[in-house]
C-alpha cells in the first residue's frame, strides 16, 4: 500500500482511509490521483460529481442536518456553488424532495 500510495502522490494512511471509505476526498485530490491513473478530463469530472453528490446526501441523512445550502456547504467542505448543482441534480433525479424552504427529504429513487 505504501508503495501504491507513493505512486499516486499521497500518504498512505489517506489510501487506507480512502479505501475503507471513511475519509472522503477534496476534489483536488481526486483530480490529482486520476490524473496519474491516466483518467481523462471528462472521467475526472464525473467521479468529482459523484463524490460531491455522496457527501451532500451523507449530509442530508445527517440527525443534524439543517435545509441550508451554507450549511451543507461548510460540512462537505464544497462550496455553496458546487452544492447547489448537487441539489439540483438530486432534485432532477428525484433523489431529494424540497417540500417547503425546511422541509427536506431523500427519496429511495
Amino acid at each position: 500500500m505504501r508503495r501504491f500510495a507513493r505512486t499516486l502522490g499521497v500518504h498512505h494512511s489517506t489510501v487506507s482511509r480512502m479505501m475503507r471509505g471513511s475519509r472522503r476526498m477534496p476534489s483536488r485530490t481526486i483530480a490529482g490521483i486520476a490524473r496519474r491513473l491516466g483518467m481523462s478530463r471528462a472521467q475526472i469530472d464525473e467521479f468529482v460529481i459523484r463524490e460531491d453528490e455522496a457527501a451532500v446526501l451523507q449530509a442530508i441523512a445527517r440527525p443534524s442536518f439543517r435545509p441550508d445550502c451554507r450549511w451543507l456547504a461548510t460540512i462537505t467542505g464544497i462550496s455553496v456553488d458546487r452544492v447547489n448543482i448537487v441539489l439540483h441534480t438530486l432534485l432532477r433525479a428525484g433523489a431529494l424532495r424540497m417540500r417547503a424552504i425546511h422541509q427536506w427529504e431523500l427519496t429511495n429513487e
